[in-house]
């Protein structure tokens, strides 16, 4: 994902078909770099290439409303939420419910 951002490769270099299904490609993301390596704008253009070749992206973002969630958001037109049935995880996905009732996302 850095790579293509940081125009190191293009997006057709860095895609990942899997073995099991031809039509699923995968874009890893670095879990050792800067949280802030990628903006939201940067995600936003990112998804925009994307939806020229497919006819859903899903983003998988970690938990929590921090950097990996805007960059998410930023591309995305739809959420869905999930969470664990414990008390502290459902109440954060209900505080990411709000925000992207904010944000005027469904």
């Amino acid at each position: 994902l850095i790579d293509v951002t940081e125009g190191n490769c293009r997006l057709k270099q860095a895609l990942i078909r899997d073995k099991r299904y031809d039509k699923l490609f995968l874009l890893p993301a670095a879990q050792t770099r800067d949280k802030n390596a990628v903006s939201p704008e940067q995600m936003r253009q990112l998804c925009e290439e994307l939806r020229q070749d497919f006819d859903f992206v899903i983003i998988d973002c970690p938990a929590g409303i921090e950097q990996g969630f805007k960059n998410a958001i930023a591309g995305a037109d739809r959420a869905i939420i999930v969470t664990t049935p414990e008390v502290s995880a459902v109440r954060d996905a209900d505080r990411i419910i709000g925000l992207l009732e904010a944000a005027e996302m469904h």
